[in-house]
């Protein structure tokens, strides 16, 4: 049960010195400090926040580990070592979809492999080399719908992964085998078995004629379901691919040790203090896949163009970012300087502004020309007609709102909440 720590209150008044008159105070009480001047903080305090709370959740709230959350903190963890289309080639720049919900990339006649041994957690994501089209067609046939019923562009090459964890090896064995038989039972007289020369273990079919083919093997407790798919039916460019995939997929997992029910309990809701950094309005944690903290990986996963977001990462040296539920999406780089780099980088993708929030420095806001259009109620950008973007010291954050000024007003809160992390 989540709830209120009244015990944690009297931590609120601190903030009241906000940051310029905590810098008095440290000035006032020091002798003589060494290191080189800064200019003094805003005073945060005088900040136009709405309702927005500027104190880090953990001052306000208590996490308690419980199952259901413990599940989600996995299904995030998993997210990290799956791949993304840059970890196979650039020219994979598109997300199709991505889901801690794995469902959509599994045949329906192979769901009940899962349940029969004891799915455990599962990520799926797909990607291609061209934009998604805009239009959407769900396989009620049994098949799968890999791209997450998105129509496919037929110039496009496109792919799509799901990884699974079971209880034990065994489990993972069989299930594996269970779901390429109820897939491939799904057209026994059109599919044909393939061979991956690389995995001998591995189980594939094709359609002959068809310009995709699917793959399962299992890895340790792991199973990882392959679907890919070229503008030609050539047997030997989709094996190619898959292999590739899965010399890109095996590794990750090797650097992810699987987890018990026990130990996904026991996960940390906020390990690098991220999430106390990011604006959340709601009064208690929430782990879910709105509400979490991820690498640079996870994160290309949530984004439309991972090959513009891939650069602006790496080159800012991003290690972690997390976002919370219609609240805000926090970077961190390794220093101030990066930070201002990823900001302009970030602010220079959709040209023009509009009214910044008043006081807040180097906060930029712009009308966004493609809104989320999709129902993603508790994402931190569900309705993100407005975007502001701010950067504090080693941090760079997002807020978004379908009014400015709420959008303001976050972000005004979130640089205030970042101020007063550094001392909360």
């Amino acid at each position: 049960m989540k709830h209120f720590d009244a015990r944690r209150s009297f931590r609120d008044a601190v903030i009241l010195m906000g940051g310029l008159a905590l810098t008095a105070l440290l000035a006032g009480c020091a002798g003589t400090v060494s290191g080189t001047s800064a200019a003094a903080e805003i005073d945060v305090r005088t900040l136009a926040v709405g309702n927005y709370p500027t104190l880090p959740l953990d001052v306000r709230a208590t996490y308690h580990h419980e199952v259901g959350a413990g599940k989600q903190l996995a299904v995030a963890r998993l997210g990290d070592a799956v791949i993304s289309g840059q970890d196979i080639d650039p020219k994979f720049a598109y997300s199709i979809l991505s889901a801690a919900d794995y469902s959509y990339a599994i045949a329906n006649a192979a769901k009940p492999a899962l349940d029969r041994n004891h799915l455990m957690f599962g990520y799926a994501t797909s990607v291609s080399d061209r934009p998604r089209l805009e239009t959407l067609h769900i396989d009620v046939s049994g098949n799968s719908s890999p791209l997450g019923g998105w129509e496919n562009d037929p110039e496009a090459t496109s792919f799509n992964v799901a990884v699974l964890q079971f209880p034990d090896e065994q489990q993972a064995r069989t299930a594996a085998d269970e779901i390429e038989a109820a897939d491939f039972a799904v057209a026994p007289d059109q599919n044909a078995h393939i061979t991956l020369d690389k995995y001998a273990t591995a189980k594939a079919h094709w359609r002959p004629g068809i310009p995709s083919m699917a793959a399962t093997i299992a890895h340790g407790q792991y199973v990882i379901n392959v679907f890919a798919r070229t503008t030609k039916p050539e047997l030997d460019g989709l094996k190619s691919l898959a292999t590739r995939i899965l010399d890109a997929q095996l590794p990750l997992l090797d650097k992810t040790p699987p987890l018990s029910r026990r130990e996904s309990l026991a996960l940390d809701y906020d390990p690098s203090n991220m999430i106390r950094r990011t604006l959340h309005p709601g009064p208690f944690p929430s782990p879910n896949a709105n509400e979490v903290t991820r690498t640079p990986r996870g994160y290309l996963h949530t984004v439309e163009n991972q090959g513009t977001w891939k650069q602006l990462l790496d080159a800012n040296n991003v290690d972690l970012t997390a976002t919370t539920q219609q609240g805000a999406l926090l970077f961190r780089t390794p220093d101030a300087e990066s930070a201002t780099a990823l900001w302009n980088g970030i602010n220079a993708l959709i040209p023009g502004s509009v009214e910044a929030p008043p006081g807040v420095p180097d906060a930029i806001c712009v009308e966004n020309p493609k809104r989320n259009t999709a129902d993603f109620s508790l994402s931190w950008n569900n309705s993100d007609r407005y975007l502001c973007t701010l950067h504090y010291d080693r941090y760079v954050a997002r807020v978004a709102s379908a009014q400015l000024v709420d959008a303001q007003q976050r972000a005004a809160a979130q640089y205030a909440l970042l101020a007063n992390a550094q001392y909360l």
